[in-house]
C-alpha cells in the first residue's frame, strides 16, 4: 500500500513541481517539455546490445592434445589441461578447439552491452551483486559443441583484496543475447592467488575450476551484498516516449567492485521506470544511469544519488554520443 501512496503522491508531484536532474532541486512550477519527441521505435537500442557484445568477443584456437593457457587482452585466463575436452560422443577431439571469451571488468561496456550485476541474493531476491567480473565462455570444436572431460582453471584480475567470491550463473537465460540473470552455483570454489607469468609478470586475481561444460556460458565472480542497511525501491521519471521498450535506466554502485543494477518495470501512466525489487540498501552513494538510442546516436545521462526507499530522481538533460562516448562517460563517473 505504501508504494501505491508513493506512486500517487509523485503523480501529484509531476503536476505541481518542476524539478532538475538532481532530485533534491526543486522548485514551483509545472514541469515543461518543448521537445516532445515523436515515438520511438526500440529496435535500434535493442539492437545495440548485440552490436556492443559482438565486437568484444576474443577468438582462441587451443590444442586438445597439448593443452594449454589461454590469455585474453583484459588477463582473463583459461588453462587448459591435456585431452580437457571431447565431441558429445565421448570421441578424443585430436585437433584444435576453438574457445570465445567475451570479458567485462568496468561497468560502462556492461551497461553499454545492456548488462547488469542483477542476481538473486540469499534469500532469493533480486539486486546487484558485487562483481569483479562478467564473462561469456564458448567451446566449440568444428563448429560443434563438445563436452568438459578434465577441469579447467580460470584465472580473473582483480586489485580487490580478501574476498570471499563465488561463481554466478545465468541458468534461467543462459544465451549469449539474455540480459542475465546471476545465479549462485552452490558447488563452485573461488580462491585468491595471483597469476605468475613470463619474465617475471604477476597478475593479482581470483581463481576457479570449471568441471562441467554446463558451466560456461555466461560466468561471473562475485559476491552478495551484505550492508545491513534497510532496503528499498528506487524510481526514475522520464519524458516521454521513452520507455522499457526503447531504453534502460541503471543504478551504478559507488564501489571498489562493480554493482550494476537495471530497472525492470515501467509504469506507462506516469512514464516512471522502477528497480521494483526493494532490495537497494540505504545510504549507498550511486549514479542512476538512463541510456537509449532513438536514432544513431546514444542518448544518456546519470544523476548522482544517496540511496534512500522511495528515492525518484528525474532524467531531463540527455546526452548524446558514440557507443565509445557512453562508456568513457560512465567509466569516468
Amino acid at each position: 500500500m505504501k508504494y501505491l501512496i508513493t506512486l500517487f503522491c509523485f503523480s501529484i508531484l509531476i503536476i505541481t513541481f518542476g524539478c532538475s536532474s538532481d532530485s533534491e532541486d526543486c522548485t514551483v512550477g509545472a514541469i515543461q517539455n518543448p521537445n516532445q519527441l515523436d515515438p520511438i521505435d526500440g529496435t535500434i537500442y535493442r539492437q545495440s546490445a548485440q552490436d556492443c557484445r559482438l565486437p568484444k568477443v576474443q577468438t582462441f584456437q587451443v590444442s586438445n592434445i597439448t593443452g594449454g593457457e589461454v590469455r585474453a587482452a583484459q588477463n582473463t585466463i583459461l588453462f587448459i589441461r591435456q585431452g580437457a575436452f571431447t565431441q558429445l560422443d565421448g570421441t578424443f577431439i585430436d585437433g584444435d578447439i576453438t574457445l570465445s571469451i567475451l570479458e567485462m571488468y568496468r561497468p560502462g561496456e556492461i551497461i553499454a552491452c545492456q548488462l547488469s550485476t542483477n542476481g538473486l541474493n540469499d534469500i532469493q531476491k533480486v539486486e546487484p551483486l558485487l562483481s569483479e567480473s562478467i564473462l561469456y565462455i564458448k567451446a566449440e570444436y568444428n563448429g560443434n559443441p563438445i563436452l568438459l572431460k578434465n577441469e579447467l582453471e580460470i584465472f580473473v584480475p582483480s586489485k580487490n583484496r580478501n574476498l570471499e567470491l563465488s561463481v554466478f550463473n545465468s541458468p534461467s537465460c543462459p544465451e549469449f543475447e539474455c540480459q542475465v540473470l546471476w545465479e549462485i552455483n552452490a558447488q563452485s570454489f573461488v580462491f585468491e592467488e595471483p597469476y605468475q607469468g613470463p619474465n617475471g609478470i604477476s597478475i593479482a586475481g581470483y581463481r576457479t575450476f570449471v568441471t562441467d561444460i554446463s558451466q560456461f556460458g555466461w560466468l561471473s565472480f562475485a559476491r552478495y551484498n551484505l550492508n545491513p542497511e534497510p532496503r528499498g525501491v528506487l524510481y526514475n521519471k522520464a519524458l516521454s516516449p521513452y520507455s522499457l521498450a526503447n531504453s534502460n535506466v541503471f543504478l551504478k554502485y559507488d564501489s571498489e567492485s562493480v554493482a550494476v543494477g537495471m530497472f525492470s518495470e515501467f509504469d506507462a501512466a506516469n512514464d516512471v521506470f522502477s528497480e521494483k525489487y526493494n532490495e537497494i540498501p540505504k545510504n549507498t552513494p550511486a549514479n542512476v544511469i538512463f541510456v537509449s538510442k532513438p536514432e544513431n546516436e546514444f542518448a544518456f545521462e546519470s544523476i548522482p544519488i544517496i540511496t534512500e526507499n522511495g528515492k525518484i530522481t528525474i532524467t531531463r538533460n540527455l546526452q548524446k554520443g558514440s557507443e565509445d562516448n557512453l562508456i568513457d562517460y560512465i567509466n569516468n563517473l
